[in-house]
């Protein structure tokens, strides 16, 4: 199973984002730079052996240059969520939640 790009994107956009850009896509990775609530998100989408992962960072806390979905996989930035069951709809809905912590932890001022 490989991530199909356009079904991630169509779903992010049901589940509220606002703006959707493609920075790196593979057969495992997408990395996409989000925009939700007016905040810029990188959310790396992977799919492993046994689930579809994500990592959900605040683009601002990477520079552009690490941008890719190796690089954000290992930084201690960011939450990671998952859905075993590798339903990609399930794990939008999770993305939202994370991006929703990541957006209120920033403007209280927490990292």
């Amino acid at each position: 199973m490989s991530l199909e790009i356009s079904t991630v994107k169509q779903v992010l956009m049901q589940k509220g984002f606002e703006k959707i850009f493609v920075v790196e896509s593979r057969h495992d990775c997408v990395l996409l730079l989000i925009e939700f609530k007016g905040v810029n998100i990188l959310a790396g989408i992977y799919k492993g052996l046994h689930s579809v992962y994500a990592k959900v960072v605040r683009a601002d806390d990477l520079l552009e240059p690490y941008w890719r979905c190796d690089y954000l996989e290992y930084i201690p930035q960011g939450l990671y969520t998952f859905s075993e069951s590798k339903n990609i709809e399930e794990l939008a809905q999770k993305i939202v939640a994370k991006a929703e912590i990541i957006i209120k932890r920033s403007s209280q001022g927490i990292e």
